[in-house]
């Protein structure tokens, strides 16, 4: 979730607009304080539900352990 200022908020809506079409969240500050959050509704859109499910795929990836494949290898093992 991103934090920003009335001032920024006003004179970036249409690109705040965006970034919460394509599923960001915003906390919405006046003088340090949040009066606002704009978040998008609830029922998410397909675009919002790929990009979160390649978020946890990439987040599975990077936990994940690398391997390392000798196709070679594989190969002459399947010539057998």
């Amino acid at each position: 979730m991103k934090t920003i200022g009335n001032y920024e908020a006003r004179t970036h809506w249409s690109e705040i607009l965006q970034g919460v079409k394509n599923g960001e969240r915003y906390v919405i500050l006046h003088k340090g304080e949040p009066i606002a959050e704009l978040i998008p509704p609830q029922g998410d859109n397909k675009q919002v539900r790929s990009r979160r499910a390649a978020e946890k795929m990439l987040r599975l990836m990077a936990a994940r352990a690398s391997v390392e494949v000798d196709i070679n290898a594989l190969v002459d093992e399947g010539r057998d």
